[in-house]
């Protein structure tokens, strides 16, 4: 892959889960994993059901739905544990992740990791895998009491170094924080993920939409290096 936004780009900001964590599979799947382990076996369609709830709806659900003996705090609770579990012990880089980080450190790009997920996750996680030291800073949309549908993550990364939001390449693997960060004026790269085979704007799938808005796209963290 050669592309002149990686060549001149003066910050990179990168998403965390689905981008260079492989982590979204644990997402998708964390619903199946707390009923099995309460010894429910839950309905195949489970993640159909529940992707669009938040804890606290996923946890009111479970209990409705399955039958769950717990109140709806220790549910909440019990989830949070499975997942904290999962960042501090299992969750592993997407292939071409650390090269990549490493290259642009190597070539004195800074790099921002831009998340959703709470820090201690980001930071048990990032500290584990020995990659904590790649970024200049990590900014958490829970810290800013804001999500990825609006571009002040974003605008923040690029403000921590110094540069205006087209000199900045944002790195994400969701469809709806894609597109904010393009209507904000960074340059975008998609990054592919199993969980963009979604349609959550039918009839294309995620991945064909982002494809329509990026400024650039890769299969793998690893296409990216050889622009460098």
């Amino acid at each position: 892959m050669k592309n002149a936004i990686f060549t001149n780009m003066k910050t990179a900001i990168f998403d965390m889960d689905g981008t260079i964590l492989d982590s979204m599979g644990m997402w998708h799947g964390i619903g199946k994993i707390y009923l099995e382990r309460m010894n429910i076996t839950p309905r195949e369609n489970l993640w159909e059901e529940i992707k669009r709830f938040n804890l606290v709806e996923s946890a009111d659900y479970f209990i409705e739905k399955y039958n769950v003996k717990k109140s709806r705090e220790e549910v909440m609770q019990d989830i949070r544990n499975i997942i904290s579990d999962y960042y501090g012990k299992t969750l592993q880089l997407k292939e071409g992740a650390r090269e990549l980080l490493e290259t642009l450190n190597e070539k004195h790009i800074p790099c921002v990791l831009a998340t959703a997920t709470d820090r201690a996750s980001v930071l048990a996680c990032m500290r584990r895998l020995d990659c904590e030291k790649y970024f200049v800073k990590i900014l958490t949309c829970l810290e800013y009491n804001t999500t990825k549908s609006e571009p002040v993550i974003f605008e923040k990364s690029a403000e921590v170094c110094g540069v205006k939001n087209e000199e900045a390449v944002v790195f994400e693997d969701a469809l709806h924080a894609l597109r904010t960060a393009h209507n904000a004026g960074f340059k975008t790269c998609a990054v592919y993920d199993e969980s963009d085979e979604e349609r959550t704007e039918p009839p294309l799938t995620d991945w064909e939409r982002m494809l329509n808005i990026c400024d650039a796209s890769c299969l793998s963290l690893r296409e990216v290096i050889s622009s460098f």
